[in-house]
Order: structure tokens, then sequence, then C-alpha cells
């Protein structure tokens, strides 16, 4: 992403013009004519196609030449234009290393205009397999993998302004668009890394704490959650991340979802911290209305 943004440096107006164009046309075409490209600018091909030539030799676009010359927007023009938006809304400044990677999404370094130290998150919904991403979440009939990656982000994001406020310990959401979304810096460390605990017994009710707030509160599940997605902080405090696949309360499986979150933690801190978990016990406590 670093790498991106710096090449951004390069772009002028009229190139992001261009990506927005092409960004709206791939609703239609995958490889967009040049000639569809040029009435949508409303400037001739000639010019066009330098600027086109200049994106392509950046990475922004692909292209391609068989039956007519087209061009395709690729990741880090689809990135650029997510950046320049948040740029836009003064709410990011720059981009710095990247600080993880998983099978569905990209986290950066960032820094806002007025210094203030956040993550910006990048979905890459599908990147490892397309299918098994479509069978498992409920974004009906979604056929891309960008379109699936904006989705994830919107919903991570409606999630986060929710339970944020509540007091769930979620990262503090800031701004989202497309396919990313910036939030508070995560300090910490996975809870699969962890091998030491003062008091793992209080960390996993911390995290059940949590997700009974979350359910009875906001009527949200994580539906996916395990060690994978708990953060330790440094004081041994919890955030719980990942949030694309939440479903609501009234989820016709909801309680299958719900139990398997469960079930995950019980497992790891079993088998990692030797604690004695009774699943149906906590089930019942974080459905109990009282």
């Amino acid at each position: 992403m670093s790498v991106v943004a710096s090449l951004m440096k390069a772009l002028k107006d009229y190139d992001f013009k261009i990506l927005l164009a092409m960004e709206r046309l791939h609703l239609r075409y995958e490889y967009i004519p040049v000639d569809v490209l040029a009435k949508q600018l409303r400037k001739s091909a000639e010019i066009l196609l330098e600027h086109l030539d200049k994106l392509h030799k950046l990475g922004f676009v692909g292209r391609r030449k068989q039956d007519y010359l087209g061009y395709t927007l690729r990741q880090y023009g689809r990135d650029a234009l997510a950046l320049k938006h948040f740029v836009n809304q003064g709410v990011l400044d720059a981009v710095g290393i990247k600080l993880s990677v998983g099978k569905e999404a990209d986290v950066y370094d960032g820094l806002s205009p007025s210094g203030y130290r956040v993550a910006i998150k990048f979905h890459r919904v599908g990147r490892s397999s397309f299918k098994q991403t479509k069978r498992l979440r409920t974004y009906g009939e979604v056929t891309s993998w960008y379109r699936q990656s904006c989705i994830a982000a919107k919903r991570e994001y409606e999630a986060l302004e929710t339970l944020y406020p509540l007091g769930v310990k979620v990262p503090k959401p800031i701004a989202y668009n497309r396919h990313a979304i910036i939030m508070d810096i995560i300090i910490g460390d996975p809870l699969y890394v962890i091998t030491d605990l003062p008091d793992p017994q209080h960390v996993f009710y911390e995290i059940i704490e949590n997700v009974k707030k979350a359910y009875q509160e906001a009527s949200i599940i994580h539906a996916d959650l395990s060690e994978f997605n708990v953060i330790v902080k440094p004081d041994f405090d919890i955030l719980i991340i990942d949030w694309p696949q939440w479903i609501p309360k009234n989820h016709p499986r909801s309680f299958e979802y719900l139990k398997r979150d469960v079930v995950n933690l019980s497992r790891f801190f079993t088998r990692r911290f030797g604690l004695n978990v009774e699943v149906d016990k906590v089930l019942k406590d974080i459905r109990s209305e009282s």
C-alpha cells in the first residue's frame, strides 16, 4: 500500500477522473473500449491514450488487445480511489507499513492530517477462495470479488459503528469507502500467538461479556469468532476484530453461529491454558435477558 501511495504522487486530477469513469463503466464492461471511455470523459482518444499508457505503466490499469483495445482497473487503481477519497475527506494524510495480511484483508499503518495514528484495512474477499467465500457468506448473488470486498467493508463498518458506542471492545471506526475502512490503530497481539496469560479465565470471560453485550444490546453475532480475531493488548485488555460476516440475532441460524463462536474460544482456552469451560452454561448466560 505504501507503494500505491507513493505512485499516486505521479497522478493528476485527470488521471483520477479516468479511474472514476472506469469504475462506473465496469458495470457494463470487463475491459472498457477506449472509444467508450473517451466518450464518457469527453476527451479525444489520443489524449486519453497518453494518460492510460501512464496508468498502465504504473500498474493502476490493465490492458488487453484482442477484438478491441480495452482497459480494466487493477487492484492498485481501486486502492488509489479509496485512498484519494480518504484524503479528500480529511481523514488520511499518509500511509505507512503493512501491519498484517490475512486471507481476506490487508491492514496498513496510517496518519491523519492531525498526526493521529490510524489503521487502514483493505478487504480482499475471495483472494484465497472466491467460491468458498461466496458459499459461506450471505452476500447474495454477488459475482465479483471486488464487489464482495466492498460489501464486506460496508458491513464491518456498520457493525463497528453500532458496537463501539455501546462500549463493546472493538476498534473505533473512523471512515469507510469502497473496500476500505479507517479505524483506530490496533496495538497488541492476536490471541493465537499468546502462550502466557496472567489470568486466562479473566480474559476468556471478558471476551464472553463483550459477545453478550453485542448480542443483547445490538442483536449482533460475530459469526466467525476464534483466537485469530481477538487482540490482547499490552495491559491484557481485549479487542474483538473482523466483523464483516456478522449476522443479526433473528437470523434463522443465529444459535448455530453463536454456539460455534463460543465453542471455538472454549476449545482454544482449554487447549492452550487448561481452562474448563461449560459451553452450555456460557450460551445460556449470553442469551439470558435478565
